[in-house]
């Protein structure tokens, strides 16, 4: 029996723009009907899904991320208000790691270590911070990011001292979506529902678009890949198949932008020193004579 082919197309794109799209085609190129039972995309750490086609479970593992990064914002911003050491304590970590990164005296030690240490920058400055942080990844840590700092009941590491009504209510309201996502996402795995059904000589196919981010000074490297669960008519067992590919995205164009004004006020200062001492080298023999 033979296995449906995927294909995954980059479709026509801006080569300066960060976000690119997708096609994700599934053919059947057996005698057998299959059941698709799900497409999971394999989102490197750095990349955004932003929107998906024809893809109701696609469209649940992206709400599922997005409301992550909606709960974790929220509990930032509630912790920076309820807690006095919260505050303290990231404005701290946050000045050590900039004070770290530029503890180099003299403008052209600063210009040439940013460029080619670049990545160890980036690396300490996200380390430092995301360490003090507790991040929100799934349903049960929502819970208890809840439990633990949002409500008030005697699971409460301290009694709120102000009143934010608002922020506890939305993130009720997004742990209550994410609830019913992570919900829909189990019953279509164990359960073995199908997205839809692929006749023989036929495809199906989902777009995909997504965000990536930009290095400062050099281009970035992704993987993207996706992951098919399907089951061929007749058959009891589900079946996997995947397909990935490399992509480059290239720098933020406004840090290479800095980086050229400021080469180029570095040239223009070297090229006026060079002029100074050429003519005091010019008017040195002139001087002896006299």
């Amino acid at each position: 029996m033979a296995s449906p082919e995927i294909k995954l197309e980059e479709q026509l794109i801006d080569v300066r723009s960060n976000q690119i799209a997708y096609k994700l085609t599934v053919y059947n190129s057996s005698a057998e009907s299959i059941s698709i039972l799900g497409l999971q995309p394999n989102v490197p750490i750095g990349a955004q899904l932003l929107e998906i086609t024809d893809n109701e479970s696609a469209e649940d593992f992206s709400k599922k991320a997005e409301l992550i990064l909606e709960l974790n914002n929220l509990l930032d911003s509630f912790l920076w208000v309820e807690s006095e050491d919260f505050r303290a304590n990231l404005i701290t970590v946050q000045a050590e790691a900039f004070k770290s990164i530029f503890s180099f005296s003299g403008f052209f030690q600063a210009y040439t270590s940013i460029i080619f240490r670049r990545g160890y920058f980036e690396t300490q400055i996200k380390r430092r911070v995301n360490s003090f942080q507790y991040k929100i990844a799934s349903g049960g840590d929502a819970h208890h990011a809840y439990d633990t700092w949002l409500d008030t009941g005697p699971v409460s590491f301290v009694e709120p001292r102000h009143k934010q009504k608002g922020i506890k209510v939305l993130f009720q309201a997004k742990l209550a979506q994410l609830d019913a996502v992570e919900s829909r996402l189990q019953e279509s795995l164990k359960g073995g529902s199908s997205l839809t059904s692929v006749e023989p000589g036929s495809s199906f196919s989902a777009t995909y678009v997504l965000r990536f981010d930009r290095s400062l000074l050099e281009p970035k490297k992704y993987q993207v890949g996706f992951n098919v669960r399907y089951k061929i008519a007749g058959g009891d067992i589900p079946q996997s198949a995947s397909v990935a590919t490399n992509l480059q995205i290239s720098p933020s164009p406004l840090s290479l932008s800095i980086v050229a004004i400021v080469s180029a006020l570095l040239g223009a200062m070297l090229r006026g020193s060079l002029g100074s001492v050429r003519k005091v080298l010019s008017q040195a023999p002139h001087s002896a004579g006299q």
